[in-house]
């Protein structure tokens, strides 16, 4: 994928890299809260997720890849936003995710805080692959088994706008 393709922005340097993402999708807001906080919904399109997801939880999210995050709810403002602790292998980040109803549907901002300079591309490239499969599954349609194919294609993007 090109710069201009991605979904969001990576800014800052050292062990403070930001990951923002922002889109609307073609749903209303109490929709697309369901589809980012229900453990069968985030399973279609993210990763099975165990757990209490409400302010002072925790819950483990089970990747593909084996990797098992334990993460914290810091915050929870249901159905408009809440964040969570991921904890890493160096250090932890901190992911905030807000619902907001607009016009055209309903609007996902979702900024991952705290990440090292050398993880980041990677982990702005799979939430960019992860936004785009919500849609699939706000639509309807079967969302497509082609993470590592769009991983890879995201990251090189992201990795030249880290710089």
């Amino acid at each position: 994928m090109t710069p201009d393709t991605l979904l969001g922005t990576i800014t800052g340097a050292g062990d403070d890299v930001e990951a923002t993402f922002e889109r609307v999708y073609d749903t209303d807001a109490a929709d697309l809260w369901a589809a980012v906080t229900e453990p069968d919904r985030l399973a279609r399109w993210f990763a099975p997720v165990e757990g209490a997801l409400h302010a002072g939880g925790r819950f483990t999210i089970h990747f593909d890849d084996d990797a098992v995050p334990d993460c914290r709810v810091t915050s929870c403002e249901a159905p408009n936003s809440f964040a969570w602790e991921w904890p890493h292998a160096t250090h932890t980040s901190l992911v905030t995710v807000v619902v907001e109803p607009v016009a055209e549907g309903a609007r996902l901002h979702l900024t991952h805080t705290r990440l090292a300079a050398s993880s980041a591309a990677g982990y702005a490239a799979g939430w960019d692959v992860y936004l785009r499969r919500l849609v699939e599954l706000l639509a309807g349609r079967e969302v497509p088994n082609t993470w590592a194919e769009d991983w890879s294609s995201a990251h090189g993007g992201y990795a030249t706008q880290l710089g």
